[in-house]
């Protein structure tokens, strides 16, 4: 009977040290990252549209009338100085004015020549000569004001003038229009604005100058750095809102686009870990750093969140990693392993 019971307690025991074997085995596997020093900002935000600046946007024209043949753009479309925007076909009266006026000029330089040589053999008055002068000039110009016309050229082109976004397109391949009319609307890119509405009791801590972070609504990787321009001093009686305008440049946002403005008010120097390294129980905000391959709990004291980072405000062990994936199943004193994320 003591033998049996013997031999019970020898494999028990046994047991027990291969569980403690594997137990001691167990490691977590994990990611980290180390702290960082940067400048943290506290931000207000609001929502707003992307409209041009005063001034920055241009109708353009054409100096005769004629008819499109050819669109090389469409709204919403970035272009560069000198691009290409219609194909024109000029208007058969003012090719025929220009044909007129060059003839004119030809018949005009050729009586000259007649007159000066009637003029040598004396078969000619000197006043007739002036006049064929007079003639010729007035030829001349009258050619000089069709070629400035662009009438002398059956097909011409419209360029942009700068470097802008097209916001319309007001004919089709087809259409004809008059003399001065408004073929194509273009707004310069490096002058564009958005006007964000901010609550009122925020807009006290928003001053002249101010950065601004501005991303679409639709698409947040589409992201423009501004600057704050003017602050309303009255609240807009139908948003009930402070309006705040925001200067910004770049091509990321076109015109018309819903954006969100963080505008970055009062801000400081920190230390800082990434915002998912935070865990939080009944014993308040801590992390886990990983201290000779060990997961160890470090208690910390959180402040402002910026960006995806998060102020901590107690010490940490120095130059020491923090566990941003994985932190969740770790216990103090864990044995982890880190891999490269």
């Amino acid at each position: 009977m003591n033998m049996r019971i013997l031999t019970a307690w020898l494999l028990l025991s046994l047991c027990n040290a291969v569980l403690a074997g594997e137990q001691d085995g167990v490691s977590a596997l994990v990611q980290t990252t180390a702290p960082r020093q940067m400048s943290l900002y506290s931000r207000v935000s609001g929502y707003g549209t992307v409209v041009p600046e005063l001034g920055a946007t241009m109708n353009l024209n054409f100096p005769k009338a004629g008819r499109v043949t050819r669109l090389f753009v469409s709204p919403g479309q970035q272009v560069n100085r000198g691009a290409d925007l219609l194909e024109i076909a000029t208007d058969p009266a003012g090719t025929l004015a220009y044909s007129q006026a060059e003839n004119a000029a030809v018949y005009a330089r050729g009586e000259l020549d007649r007159i000066k040589s009637l003029f040598e053999r004396q078969l000619a008055t000197r006043s007739q000569v002036e006049s064929a002068h007079k003639a010729l000039k007035d030829a001349e110009e009258a050619l000089a004001a069709q070629s400035a016309l662009g009438q002398g050229a059956r097909q011409d082109k419209l360029k942009s003038p700068f470097n802008g976004t097209v916001i319309s397109v007001a004919l089709a391949p087809g259409d004809r229009f008059a003399a001065g009319a408004n073929l194509v609307q273009l707004v310069h890119t490096d002058f564009l604005r958005v006007r964000l509405g901010i609550e009122p009791e925020e807009s006290r801590q928003i001053s002249r100058g101010m950065k601004v972070r501005l991303t679409s609504v639709f698409s947040p990787q589409d992201m423009v750095q501004g600057e704050v321009m003017q602050v309303a001093g009255q609240i807009d009686p139908q948003t009930q809102l402070v309006d705040i305008t925001v200067r910004f440049k770049g091509n990321k946002l076109l015109p018309g686009t819903k954006v969100k403005g963080d505008i970055a008010t009062i801000g400081h120097e920190a230390q800082v870990v990434p915002r998912q390294a935070v865990l939080r129980d009944a014993g308040g905000a801590y992390v886990f750093q990983v201290v000779n391959g060990r997961a160890h709990r470090s208690d910390v004291k959180t402040g402002l969140e910026d960006s995806g980072w998060i102020e901590v405000q107690n010490s940490l062990v120095p130059n020491t990693p923090v566990v941003t994936l994985g932190n969740y199943e770790l216990q103090d004193n864990m044995a982890v392993r880190e891999s490269t994320p």
